[in-house]
């Protein structure tokens, strides 16, 4: 028998008294007592539209098989209206493996995202929704990281540096995102590959900051090591995961993540232009934050400027040392 689908969860409530099949993330759990006394598990499932309470009784719990907090989940459910708001009464429930979501972006809770990162999560949804195979299935498994997906929403870029508040991490790695592909697939229109790779390692360039930086405060020992470093580490399941399938793609992404790894000061010209790309744009993210904009060059003055531009390289290492630090 072919079950319904239910939707996302923004249309549930047109849905009153179907049953039907949904995934969405399940990030709350708990057990709870009725004023009957008896026993009850509530749940809290949640996607890119809304979040709906879910109730499973005694009688279901052999079918409710729960995974780790947050994770993709596969339920079977009615969909009911009690004191005015939607829930469901669940039947079943599985956790899922990421190539069952057909869209792990649209799963993460757009209310935990600031309002100031909204259009970073719609951009992130469009990236996904366009990456082809198997590109796609390392961004559904990166996003469904419980340890990446919900933490990119409101992690900030740098303690001090750019985009310094709650949710920049996501608006500095998506901001980019299209102007990465254009450069690339005009410098190189024969790499089809390239445009994709560019916008996915813009997008988790700094992916590390999500414990070196942190929403409000940092994790201890946050500087201990480089952002570069923690972000390797959190990637690195998903890129045998890419290996497993094509590996010269997991050699690209590999390769870009590596060259930005390095101290701007000491990069070379790299072999492949996406990684150029993908750390100029970083850049030109972190310095367009400060608003360098002609109004205040002028502010400044010409001859700070002048001396500013004969600068010496010594002293641009030093700046850049103390923004990498702020920045995690």
């Amino acid at each position: 028998m072919v079950i319904p689908a239910l939707g996302p969860i923004d249309t549930l409530a047109g849905q009153a008294d179907k049953t039907g099949r949904g995934v969405y993330l399940l990030t709350e759990c708990a057990e709870r007592e009725g004023d009957s006394g008896q026993s009850r598990l509530q749940l809290m499932l949640e996607d890119a539209t809304g979040r709906i309470t879910a109730f499973s009784w005694p009688e279901r719990r052999p079918y409710v098989r729960l995974p780790p907090v947050p994770s993709a989940v596969a339920v079977q459910a009615r969909v009911q209206i009690f004191d005015g708001k939607v829930q469901f009464k669940l039947l079943s429930l599985d956790a899922v493996d990421a190539d069952q979501v057909d869209l792990a972006a649209a799963l993460l809770p757009r209310r935990r995202c600031p309002e100031i990162a909204h259009g970073g999560l719609d951009r992130l949804i469009a990236l996904e929704r366009d990456l082809p195979a198997p590109l796609n299935g390392f961004l559904k498994q990166v996003l469904l990281d419980p340890e990446i997906g919900i933490p990119f929403l409101r992690c900030r870029a740098s303690v001090r540096h750019h985009h310094a508040y709650v949710g920049g991490l996501l608006v500095h790695c998506t901001e980019q995102l299209d102007l990465a592909a254009s450069i690339v697939r005009t410098a190189l229109p024969d790499d089809i590959w390239a445009p994709h790779i560019a916008r996915l390692g813009y997008l988790l360039h700094d992916i590390g900051k999500v414990r070196s930086v942190g929403e409000t405060r940092r994790a201890e020992h946050g500087l201990v090591l480089r952002h570069e470093t923690i972000g390797s580490d959190l990637l690195a399941p998903h890129l045998r995961w890419l290996d497993q399938r094509d590996s010269e793609l997991a050699i690209a992404l590999r390769y870009v993540f590596e060259h930005l790894a390095c101290p701007s000061a000491m990069r070379r010209i790299p072999d492949y232009l996406v990684a150029e790309v993908v750390a100029t744009l970083d850049q030109w993210s972190a310095a367009a934050h400060g608003g360098r904009d002609l109004q205040h060059l002028l502010r400044r003055g010409v001859p700070a400027a002048v001396a500013a531009i004969a600068g010496t390289s010594a002293a641009n290492d030093h700046t850049h040392a103390q923004e990498v630090r702020h920045a995690g």
